[in-house]
Formats: structure tokens, sequence, C-alpha cells
């Protein structure tokens, strides 16, 4: 198999991982997986040797550690890709370690070609590296073993994967002569822990640069590309022409016919100040042609279906029909990026052109690197409008009266559109209001607007006289609308 470059690969099988690699790993190249114990080196060579025997292929797992490979493979059989009828024939296992003792390290050599040939395998594990650094008697033995290691594979046309759990700098001879450098780690943030893979190198091929989150389930390992890198645009295509109704004919009216096909709109306001409820009607609007999709992070499926139906807004109908899917995910311990790849991967399976984000905040929380919200919401956003997706995310703030701004994580410049819910107080009465502060490259009325919560879904109190229009250029991106009516703060 080739990558988008034209360089011969081996694929891993992992789900991510390839996306990484850009394609998989070189042919004819030796490749070094660095990590601590527990970092997952063994699960990730044992799945890329199952996922390659499954192919059709051989491969050929040889260790330089005293235990035998009985343990190992007894861990191995509680995972997903563990399929105990490729072992021997297509997934071998031998141990070098007594030739290692006999025979020293060119007797390694010696046993990796003359196995490798005689298996006719085209993926090696070598797992132990750290064994023979402490048995050579130099730097340049360890180096020459190295050396030998690489051309073996090259002379050979075969991938190698050499484990390793020494903590040795970048400046290690060994990863300056391999053609590639996986390092397996984990990072903490307070109480939280984190997977983390980083491709250091890959000779002679383009990769995904950095670092990405992974995980260990019960089918194996699962990497997570950067969102900001696996969904880059070069450039966007000119915005559809058309308007996606919010459900609400009032505040449609304020919109000038609805959102703008193929946006982003953020709906911001305290608790129960409406969000998810303008987003249930939102999603009313579905259809079979133009199918939605409710990704939730916090009520559940049972709980919004509930909801929709004391709104008069009969999602059960939809759902039978396909052309409206729910996705849950709990908001606790999450990874932002696994969320970006579920989101982005659900949209694309039910086709959905109307997509309800409940909300913006786990997906701020889920972040290690907060510095990174706007880079992966952003590429989320332009992902998405390039399938045409009209997309809608809610986030709560702090304040229930109206906010001074929303500049904070530069939430607007995230978004192609930003209304803001709040509360009011007139005559000793608490009101719902909201106010369009922003609506990309569209005119929209600014004027503040009450709106009420019935068993027929949302009311928008109306406004007498001519509403005034103004595009977002004349209403700036910063200070929201000025309310009608007294304000309590």
């Amino acid at each position: 198999m080739s990558g988008e470059d034209g360089i011969r690969r081996t694929p891993t099988g992992i789900e991510g991982l390839d996306a990484v690699l850009n394609g998989g790993l070189l042919q004819g190249a030796a490749y070094i997986v660095q990590g601590p114990p527990g970092a997952g080196k063994t699960i990730l060579a044992n799945q890329i040797c199952f996922n390659h025997s499954g192919r059709g292929e051989v491969a050929l797992y040889v260790s330089l550690l005293a235990e035998s490979h009985d343990r190992m493979i007894r861990y191995m059989q509680a995972l997903g890709f563990y399929a105990q009828d490729r072992i021997p024939d297509r997934l071998s296992y031998i141990s070098a370690y007594s030739t290692l003792e006999k025979e020293g390290m060119r007797g390694v050599i010696r046993l990796l070609g003359q196995e490798a040939r005689r298996r006719r395998a085209s993926l090696v594990v070598l797992d132990g590296l750290f064994v023979i650094h402490d048995v050579a008697g130099s730097e340049l033995e360890f180096r020459s073993f190295v050396h030998e290691l690489q051309g073996q594979a090259a002379l050979l046309g075969l991938t190698m994967v050499v484990l390793t759990n020494q903590r040795r700098g970048p400046d290690s001879p060994e990863f300056t002569m391999v053609d590639g450098w996986i390092e397996l780690s984990d990072v903490t943030h307070g109480l939280r822990a984190a997977r983390q893979l980083t491709l250091h190198k890959q000779r002679g091929g383009s990769f995904m640069r950095g670092s990405h989150f992974f995980r260990i389930t019960q089918n194996g390992i699962v990497v997570f590309p950067r969102t900001e890198s696996a969904y880059r645009l070069e450039r966007e295509g000119a915005s559809p022409e058309g308007r996606m109704s919010s459900g609400v004919a009032g505040f449609d009216r304020m919109l000038g016919g609805g959102f703008p096909a193929a946006s982003a709109t953020l709906l911001y306001g305290p608790s129960g100040s409406g969000k998810t409820t303008m987003g249930l009607h939102f999603l009313a609007e579905s259809t079979e042609e133009e199918p939605g999709l409710l990704f939730g992070l916090f009520e559940s499926p049972e709980r919004l279906i509930g909801k929709a139906k004391a709104l008069g807004l009969d999602f059960e109908r939809l759902i039978a029909r396909n052309a409206l899917g729910i996705v849950w995910r709990s908001p606790a311990e999450n990874i932002a990026d696994e969320l970006a790849h579920e989101l982005i991967a659900a949209v694309k399976h039910w086709k959905a052109r109307r997509v309800f984000v409940d909300g913006l905040g786990p997906f701020r929380s889920a972040l290690l690197h907060p510095e990174r919200f706007a880079l992966v919401i952003n590429a989320i956003n332009r992902h998405l409008r390039a399938l045409g997706t009209t997309l809608v995310w809610t986030l709560e703030n702090r304040e229930f009266f109206l906010a001074n701004n929303i500049g904070h994580d530069d939430l607007s410049q995230m978004v192609d559109g930003v209304i803001l819910l709040h509360y009011a107080v007139e005559d000793d009465v608490l009101k719902r209001r909201f106010s369009i502060l922003k609506v990309r490259d569209s005119d929209f009325d600014p004027r503040a607007r009450d709106f009420i919560v019935t068993d027929r879904g949302i009311r928008v109190d109306a406004v007498g006289g001519t509403p005034p229009r103004r595009s977002e250029e004349e209403h700036g991106r910063e200070t929201p609308p000025s309310p009608h009516g007294a304000e309590a703060r």
C-alpha cells in the first residue's frame, strides 16, 4: 500500500494511527517505539502484528526478555484484536534470549534474518532493545547493532518495530539511525491522566507531527489525531446560499429567514435560559432528506426526547423515520480530540445537515492544553461547513442577565453567529430574553426580544414597528445590542 506521498507503507490497522503516519509504517524501514513500562508498547506491537496477519501477511514477534511469551499472550487474549487461529502460521513468537546469551548480539542479528526469511515475514517486532544496550560493551557496539537492524529491514524489504523502555534523549544514536521514532507516554493534569503518542520522526515520508492522545480499550489501542491537524483545510470553498429554519418563526424573522446554511452558531446563556430548548426546535425541522443529529454531553437521550415531547416536538417520529440521530456521551473524563472525531464521524454516518451540540463546555474541559480550544473548535466548524452542515452549539455562562461581552477564549471568532440568551426583570417579573449579537455576512434584527416557553414550544414576543436591519460589520463583533426595557443586574 502507498501513502499520499507515493511511498510504500505497511498499514498498522490501528484506528487513528495510520492517519498520523500518513498511511502506515514505511516498508524496508526500522522504527523504535519508546515508552516506560505500562505505556502500551506491547499492546501496540501485538495489535500491529495481528492486524498485519489478518491481511494475509506474515508477522514475527521476537523477544529479548527472559520470561516466556505465554504470560504476554494470555493478556493479549482479552483484547478484541487477538485471533488464536493466526498462530503460528501467520504470526510466530520466538525468544532470542538464549541466542543472545550464547552468541551475543551478532547471533541475534543472524537469528532475525534467518527466521524472517524462513517464515517469509514482512513485519518483525523486536521486544527489548534496552537488553542489547545493557550487554553491549560500548556505545559503538550498540550503534553497530542498531545499524545492522536497519540494514536487515532494508535488505529484506520488511518493516521492523523495535521496542524499548529506556528514557534516552533525542541525541542518542539509535534515534538518529532508525527511520522512525514513536514515543508513548503518560501526561497528567491535576488528578487526570492521559496517554499520549508522539511521532518524533519518519524518514523519507510525510506524517502528522507532534503529539496525539490515545486510549487502550477492550479492542486495543485507538489513536485520536490532533483535531486541528487532522481536519486542516488549506482553503474553504464559497458558502452555500439559503437558510436553515431555527424552528421558531419569530426567531427566523429576526435572522432574516433562519441560520445561514453551512454555518456555526453559538447559543450563549446561563442555566435555564432556553439554550437546549432552542436547539431542540432547530432539530425538530429535520427531515429524511435533510437529517439532523443531536450530539449531547449533558442530559440523556431519554430526557431530551421527553423534553422535546413536552414542547410539542415529536422526536420519536423523527428517529423512527431516520430523520434524526442522537449520540450521547458523559461530560466527564473525555479527550477533546476523541469527541471531535466522534462528532464528525456521526455527522458523516447520518449525513446530517442540521447538527445541535449541547454543549461546547465539555470540549473545553476535556482539553489538557486549554490553549488549543479555539484551534479545535475552528477545525470542527470548518470541516462541518465544508460538508454543508449547519451547526448550533450551546455554552453556559455565569451571568444571568445581559453579558457584557463574550471575548473570553475568542468565542466570537470561533463561530459565524452568536445569540445571547439572558434574563430581564420588568415589573417584578423575571423574563427570558435573547439578543442577536452577530450573524456573519448577513443582516439581522439587533433588537432584544422576550420569549416564553409553552407546551407548544417557544413563542417570541412581537415588537411593533419596522425592525431595523443590521449587518455584522455595522453591528460590530463584541458589543451586544442594547435590550429594550429595564435590566436587573
